[in-house]
This record gives C-alpha cells, structure tokens and sequence, in this order.
C-alpha cells in the first residue's frame, strides 16, 4: 500500500440547485469526507491507497464502504459499530451575496468513538509510502486527538513521512483549542498543506498570500510547505495556483483556470493532486496536478471529484476545450 489515511466520512445531504434547507422537499445524497475524497481521487489515479475510519454496521455505513472501494479505496481495515451512527451534513449553496453553508449532524457518531489502540499501526504501515492526515480528525473527540498522535508519532518512528492538511473547521473547534493541538503535531509532519486563511486563523501567520508558505516553514520547522492559493476572478470563474516552500527555497506554480459548480472537495483533490506528484519526487508536478485536480473538482457536484489518470495528463496539457467527440 502506497498511502494510508484516515477520517471520518459522511453522508451529504443537498437540496436540489439552490434551494434554502427549509423549503427542500428532497434531497441529493453524495459521500462525503476529506481524507475519503483525497483517497478515492488517488485510487482513480491508480495510486494504492487504504482508508481507515469507524462505520455503523448498517446499509448508511456499508453504502460508504462501498462506494468508496467501487472507486478502488482499500477499504478492509474499516472497524465496524453494531450501535454507532453515521455522521450527516447539510449543504445548502449559495449565489452571491448569499453565502454557501453548511450545517452538521456529526456529534457522537462512530468515528468521533475513535482511541488509541484500535488500528495496528505498525503492521498497516509497513511497506507505505505516506501517511496522509488532516486536522478535522482530532477537533472530533478527546480520544481523536490521542488516536491521531499515536497514528504519527508510529509513522516518524518507523520513518514514514506524514503528509498534513491543516483544515480548521470553526463549527467543530476553537482556534485556540486548535492551535495547541496543531503545534503539538506539526513536529511530527513533513509535508504541511495550509491555506492563507487557516494559517492566520490557527497558526497566527499573517503574511501576504504568496509569502504563507515560507513564513510557515520557519515558524514551524516543517520541511515542506504548500499553500494553495486562488485568484476568484468572478462569482463563478477563477485560478487555482500554489507556492510551495522547501529548504531550497520557494516555487510557484503558473495555476489552472476553473468555473465553479460545486467547490467543496476542491481542497480534498488538491491534496490528491500533490500527493500524485509527491510521490513521483516532483514537487513541481505536485503543484500542477494539484492545481488541475481541484479546478476539476469545482466542476463536479458532489464531495468527490470522478476522473481518470488520462483526464489529468490531458488538463495538464491544455488539451480539453469546448466540446469532445
């Protein structure tokens, strides 16, 4: 197995276009999870990759399971809850000025149960590549925190670098709350994904935009950082690019142009999209297959971006315009 990952993963529920929640009479149902979304656009890029998580013993649990492994996520080391339940959110999208947001019904699912313990990280992580995590899982629980900390710690141990996308979520933490925890981790991290706004907002970064990537790296000592960053030319139209900081320096990427459909997932293929070239030892074509992968996704309703190995190399070469026949 070439990446590892863990996470909690949901149902999403959307009312149809851009329906308000209170006047839905139906809703859309996608799976949703930003390490699940990371894994499934890797497995389509034909990159092994294993999914860890808690799941009710039930139809809502076993329809993430699998839809996940349809797409070619490992999904054997799931623990399965005889009395757990599956988290749920609420998308209700928004055209400007009205915002996009988001409303969960997480709180006590199966997941959020998660402790140190339950997974042998020792023997899943022998043979693997990286280990892919974020910063949502420990805003879950008390024990999500330790859990996490076990699952890096057992990574820097065994020598096996840690890739981390910090992901605040204000709706499930503090930024306070969240600070002392992320500080505590990023040592153990060494890869770091951080966006402008979660590098003020959690790590206390005020830098300009292009200048995050570095001013994260020396507060934080992380050996590689990336920042995506986006040029939001419209409501509906923009350019994803990254800067990404290393010891030799700082790279920028030319970026990739999108419309916007459906943003959420964006980041979650952004990071499948580094990881990609991460582990072809190509920081450069990490940036690029990042940028496109999360223009892709803004065109694709839904958590997760569908797509093939095939699609990338045509985006990356400009090769796909108007109409294909």
């Amino acid at each position: 197995m070439q990446v590892l990952t863990f996470g909690e993963t949901m149902l999403r529920l959307s009312p149809p276009g851009y329906q308000r929640l209170v006047q839905a009479e139906r809703f859309e149902v996608s799976v949703a999870g930003t390490e699940s979304n990371t894994a499934a656009v890797l497995a389509q890029l034909e990159i092994s990759v294993a999914w860890l998580s808690r799941l009710p013993d039930n139809p809502l649990g076993h329809m993430i399971a699998q839809r996940l492994q349809a797409l070619g996520v490992d999904v054997t080391h799931v623990s399965w809850d005889a009395d757990g339940r599956l988290g749920l959110y609420f998308v209700e999208a928004g055209v400007t000025p009205r915002p996009t947001r988001v409303y969960y019904d997480r709180k006590g699912s199966c997941m959020s149960r998660w402790k140190p313990g339950e997974w042998d990280w020792h023997n899943l992580l022998k043979g693997a590549k990286l280990l892919h995590a974020t910063g949502i899982t420990p805003a879950l629980s008390d024990t999500c925190r330790e859990a996490t900390f076990e699952a890096l710690r057992i990574a820097r141990e065994m020598g096996i670098p840690v890739s981390f996308d910090l992901n605040y979520r204000s709706l499930l933490w503090t930024p306070e709350e969240a600070r002392a925890v992320i500080e505590a981790l990023l040592p153990l991290v060494y890869l770091l994904i951080v966006s402008p706004a979660d590098a003020r907002t959690v790590l206390d970064v005020h830098a300009e935009d292009i200048a995050v990537a570095q001013a994260v790296r020396q507060r934080t000592g992380v050996p590689i950082v990336a920042t995506p960053l986006r040029d939001q030319q419209t409501a509906t139209a923009g350019r994803r690019y990254s800067v990404v900081a290393t010891a030799d320096g700082l790279m920028q990427s030319e970026g990739c142009l999108f419309e916007v459909v459906d943003p959420i997932g964006s980041g979650d293929a952004y990071d499948a999209g580094f990881l990609y070239g991460y582990l072809q030892g190509d920081l450069a074509l990490a940036m690029r297959c990042a940028d496109a992968l999360s223009a892709l996704k803004h065109t694709v309703p839904g958590d997760v971006l569908w797509t093939t190995a095939d699609e990338l190399q045509q985006v990356l070469q400009g090769a796909l315009r108007g109409i294909v026949r």
